[in-house]
């Protein structure tokens, strides 16, 4: 646990960088190197942080000759294939479990945008998925924690409360308005130790990331 708040900071948004590049496309050879690499598996106060890292370490540490193809066909199962049979899957859309008709494009995905753009940022004109993708809201928190970091830097700290607050209100308001139901459905249907464990994770970090955000803000 780091006392220094930039470091802490900084760490925090090198988690949610992490979780967002794993929900926007599948595992390729270097971050497979890199997740290697990881210290997944350190003792938290998250029992589901815990329990995820120690799925996905699990799996990592297995030798196989096909880790990035099996991968592959998980990631595509759970987040880009449907079918008749996969109505209840585990969409990486806020709108889809939030809005009574279940469809992409919703409510949820205006207000999403209308974040960012108070933040100044938009999405790539190469991202051809909606605003309210798992992975966009991911990396807008993660934009959030080293803005504030470098706000520390800069001695600002109205900025650096400013943009915390921000997170915490988008946390609460987006992600943690249907994550925890995403990442539910995704455990149950992922074939693979790694997407399962990284479910777990995913809904220990955002939730242990809430109470910090709260004891720092008061």
């Amino acid at each position: 646990m780091h006392t220094n708040p930039i470091e802490a900071l900084e760490d925090r948004g090198a988690t949610y960088g992490l979780l967002a590049r794993l929900f926007n496309r599948e595992v390729d050879e270097d971050l497979l190197e890199a997740l290697g690499n990881l210290p997944l598996g350190d003792e938290t106060s998250s029992d589901a942080i815990d329990e995820g890292s120690r799925l996905m370490r699990a799996y990592l540490a297995e030798e196989r000759p096909d880790t990035i193809r099996e991968l592959a066909v998980d990631f595509a199962r759970l987040f880009i294939v449907r079918t008749a049979r996969t109505a209840n899957a585990p969409y990486p859309f806020e709108s889809v479990h939030t809005a009574p008709d279940r469809t992409t494009m919703g409510d949820a995905r205006d207000r999403a945008l209308a974040a960012y753009r108070e933040e100044g940022l938009d999405k790539s004109p190469s991202w051809t998925l909606p605003e309210d993708h798992v992975s966009l809201e991911l990396e807008f928190e993660q934009t959030l924690c080293l803005r504030a970091a470098e706000a520390l830097r800069r001695e600002d700290e109205t900025e650096a409360a400013r943009l915390l607050a921000k997170q915490r209100a988008f946390l609460a308001n987006h992600l943690n308005n249907w994550v925890p139901a995403f990442a539910e459905t995704m455990e149950a249907y992922a074939r693979t130790e790694f997407y399962r464990g990284l479910a777990l994770f995913l809904t220990g970090f955002l939730e242990e990331d809430g109470s910090y955000l709260d004891a720092l803000l008061g």
